[in-house]
C-alpha cells in the first residue's frame, strides 16, 4: 500500500499566511467608512451608509464563514498532502471570491473619495438630494435607497440602478448616477439627474414593459409599419425617462436636453433596432411636442424653428430620410400617448398625475427666471425641480453671465443638504 506523504513545516506556514490574509482582508471590507473619514459637510447619509455597510457587511461575512468552515474541516488534517491540497484550493477559490467583492469596495472608495474635495463634496451632497427628490413621486423613495451622485469622465449622465450586480451574487445596494465633471461647472443643466433618476423609478414602478407596448400601440393606431412600432417600442426606454425629467422641471427639460444632444450633423440620425436611444434630432422634438401639448404656442416653438434649420433632412441619404421623415410623423401620437395614458397601476390616472405640473407653468418658471428672483420668499417657495428648471431658464436668456448663474447655484445645493438635514 503506498504511503501519502507528509507536508513539510514550510507547507504548514503558507497555509497560515494565506488564511491570516484571507481573514484581515475580508475584515476590512467592513471598515469603509473608517478608511474614508468622511467630514459632515462632505459625507454620505446614514440611510446611505446603513445600506452600504451592510451589503459589505454581508459579504465579509459570507467570506469569513467560508474561511471558517473550512479551517474547521481541513485544518487539522494538514499533514496529509491530499487533504492540505484541497485547503488550498479552496483557500485559492475565496481568494478569487474576495478580489471580487473588492471589485465592488473599490467601486464605492473611488466614488467616495471623490467627496474629500471641499469643493465637490458639498456639491455632490446636493446633487444627493436633487436625486432624492426626483424619487418622491409615486412614493419611490420610500422603496429605495437614496441615490448617490458622482462625478465621472465622458459626455452624458448614466445610472446603475438599485439591485443590478456589480460583481457576482453581490447587488448594488444604493443607486448610483454619474454625471460629467462638466456639471459642477454647468450646474443649470443637473437636470439631467432626473432622467437618470427616472431609469430607476419606472423599473420601481414596473413600468418599462407597459410603456414599450403604450408606445407599440400608439404609433400602431396611427397607421405605423411593425417596424416604425417596433422602433418606438424600444426607444421608450430612453424618451419616457426624458418624459419624468420634463414632469420634474418642465420646459427647462426641453432646454436642456437640447445642450446635451446638439452633435455632428452625420451623429444626429442615428437608428438602430437594438439601440434604446433614439437619434438625437426626435429626441428633443418629443420634449418640444410635449411642451405644446401641454402649453400651447411658446419659446419652444422658436427652438424647435432653430433645431430644423440647423439640422436640415435634405442631406440624408434616402434611406435615413425617409426613416426618420416618416417617425417624425408620429411624434404627436407619442405626445399624445406619454401625457394621456391612463394605468390601473395609478388609479387609472397617467403617469403625469404623479407631479405637481400646475408648477411648472411656463409663466411662472420666466417669472422667477432672474437674480432677484431667486433671491425672493416666492423661489424659496417652489419644490427643487421647479428651482433647478428656474436656473436653467435664466441660462437661457443670456442675460446673466454662467459665473452668477454658478455662484447662486453653489450656495443653492448647500441649502439644499442644510434643508435636508
Amino acid at each position: 500500500m503506498e504511503t501519502i506523504p507528509k507536508t513539510t513545516a514550510k507547507h504548514h506556514s503558507s497555509l497560515l499566511l494565506k488564511i491570516d490574509s484571507l481573514r484581515k482582508r475580508a475584515r476590512l471590507l467592513t471598515s469603509l467608512r473608517k478608511m474614508l473619514s468622511l467630514q459632515p459637510h462632505q459625507d454620505i447619509s446614514e440611510t446611505q451608509w446603513e445600506v452600504l455597510e451592510s451589503q459589505l457587511n454581508a459579504v465579509s461575512n459570507r467570506i469569513r464563514q467560508k474561511l471558517g468552515l473550512y479551517i474547521d474541516k481541513y485544518y487539522s488534517e494538514r499533514n496529509n498532502l491530499l487533504v492540505s491540497q484541497t485547503l488550498i484550493n479552496l483557500l485559492g477559490e475565496l481568494e478569487v471570491e474576495l478580489t471580487e467583492a473588492y471589485t465592488f469596495y473599490d467601486t464605492y472608495m473611488d466614488i467616495l473619495t471623490q467627496r474629500l474635495s471641499n469643493e465637490i463634496g458639498p456639491k455632490l451632497r446636493g446633487c444627493d438630494v436633487i436625486a432624492a427628490f426626483a424619487l418622491r413621486p409615486g412614493q419611490i423613495g420610500d422603496i429605495t435607497a437614496p441615490p448617490l451622485v458622482y462625478c465621472e469622465r465622458g459626455f452624458g449622465a448614466s445610472t446603475l440602478r438599485e439591485n443590478v450586480n456589480i460583481i457576482p451574487l453581490t447587488p448594488n445596494p444604493v443607486p448610483f448616477i454619474a454625471i460629467p465633471y462638466s456639471r459642477i461647472s454647468e450646474k443649470y443643466n443637473l437636470i439631467s439627474i432626473f432622467h437618470e433618476a427616472g431609469h430607476q423609478a419606472l423599473v420601481k414602478l414596473n413600468m418599462v414593459g407597459l410603456w414599450q407596448k403604450v408606445f407599440y400601440k400608439a404609433v400602431e393606431r396611427a397607421g405605423g409599419t411593425p417596424m416604425m412600432c417596433g422602433l418606438f417600442a424600444n426607444w421608450s426606454k430612453e424618451v419616457v425617462p426624458d418624459f419624468w425629467a420634463f414632469c420634474l422641471s418642465g420646459m427647462a427639460q426641453t432646454c436642456s436636453i437640447r445642450d446635451v444632444l446638439i452633435l455632428p450633423y452625420s451623429q444626429m440620425f442615428s437608428i438602430s433596432t437594438l439601440q434604446p436611444h433614439p437619434p438625437s434630432y426626435l429626441r428633443f422634438l418629443i420634449s418640444i411636442e410635449c411642451c405644446r401639448q401641454l402649453w400651447g404656442t411658446g419659446d419652444w416653438d422658436t427652438w424647435e424653428r432653430e433645431w430644423l434649420s440647423l439640422y436640415p433632412l435634405t442631406k440624408l441619404d434616402d434611406t435615413t430620410s425617409k426613416v426618420i421623415r416618416e417617425a417624425k410623423d408620429f411624434i404627436p401620437a407619442i405626445g399624445r400617448a406619454l401625457l394621456h395614458t391612463k394605468f390601473r397601476k395609478l388609479n387609472n390616472k397617467p403617469l403625469k398625475a404623479l407631479f405637481a405640473l400646475e408648477k411648472l407653468a411656463p409663466s411662472i418658471l420666466k417669472k422667477l427666471a432672474t437674480i432677484e428672483g431667486v433671491t425672493s420668499p416666492a423661489f424659496k417657495k417652489q419644490n427643487i425641480g421647479c428651482q433647478l428648471a428656474v436656473f436653467r431658464l435664466m441660462r437661457e436668456k443670456q442675460t446673466i453671465r454662467q459665473t452668477e448663474i454658478d455662484d447662486l447655484m453653489d450656495i443653492w445645493l448647500r441649502e439644499l443638504v442644510l434643508q435636508k438635514t
